[in-house]
């Protein structure tokens, strides 16, 4: 897998299918493979670049804290580094806050951009709590009693609890380090609160949520309502990642976002 130097991290990275740029961002804990059940559908219509953050999968480990500023300090580092103007950008849950950042920040490298199970401020109450848990249980027990935990294991798809790719996500998942997974937490805990910039957002915007995801169903109806040109489209029988859970679904919706508010403005 090709890697990236930049910010003084190696990231790695995948280069799939042609045609205009398309970035797309995995979320806490996770990596590129998040997106396999999708690529072939978004590598149909665009030329999708996947990275692993900072702390993740195949890239740097135990760089020391991080925000999602840094990721999307990151993020422009890399659209630099492979010669990207403009791009479409698409994350999921914590990618999906780095886009979003970035796209406030940022609005002239951004042509589009899609926010999957995604939110714009940092968690509270009782999912601040499982996190601050989760967070917790890495440091004191290890990575492993962290996957173990049903902290974690209830945002999973269900394919990697108990499904064919619950072996191969456990490996992957073994991949973090305790120390970034905190790092990881952290950045979530700590994301800026972006709800009263939401309509700096100028761009067509998809909203992408499963039906079992309350915390991010109630920031889709929020995106929808203060971002001017956006869709929300809510999957039913899935949870945190509906790529994973019900990716027919998903790259129909993505398919009917591109065709209607993407190709219509080419």
């Amino acid at each position: 897998m090709p890697v990236a130097t930049v910010n003084g991290v190696n990231l790695t990275y995948t280069v799939n299918g042609g045609g205009a740029p398309l970035v797309v961002m995995h979320g806490f804990a996770n990596s590129i493979y998040t997106w396999e059940p999708v690529m072939d559908a978004l590598a149909g219509r665009f030329q999708a670049f996947s990275y692993d953050h900072r702390g993740h999968g195949g890239s740097s480990k135990r760089q020391g804290p991080f925000g999602v500023e840094t990721l999307a300090g990151d993020l422009l580092a890399l659209l630099n580094f492979w010669g990207l103007d403009r791009v479409h950008l698409m994350g999921h849950s914590m990618g999906g806050r780095t886009a979003l950042l970035f796209a406030l920040d940022h609005p002239e490298r951004v042509d589009s951009l899609m926010l999957v199970a995604s939110s714009a401020a940092a968690p509270e109450g009782e999912m601040r709590r499982r996190f601050e848990l989760l967070r917790q249980l890495a440091l004191d027990e290890g990575i492993e009693a962290a996957l173990a935990s049903e902290g974690m294991r209830a945002t999973l798809p269900r394919d990697y609890v108990d499904g064919a790719s619950a072996e191969e996500f456990k490996k992957r998942f073994l991949k973090n380090t305790p120390e970034d997974y905190a790092a990881a937490v952290d950045a979530i805990l700590d994301t800026p609160d972006m709800r009263e910039r939401l309509g700096e957002i100028h761009v067509p915007t998809w909203v992408c949520v499963g039906e079992g995801d309350a915390g991010a169903m109630a920031y889709g109806e929020m995106f929808e309502e203060r971002i001017p040109d956006c869709v929300n489209t809510v999957i039913p029988a899935c949870g945190h990642f509906p790529m994973q859970d019900a990716p027919e679904a998903f790259c129909a919706a993505f398919d009917d976002f591109v065709e209607t508010a993407i190709d219509s403005d080419s």
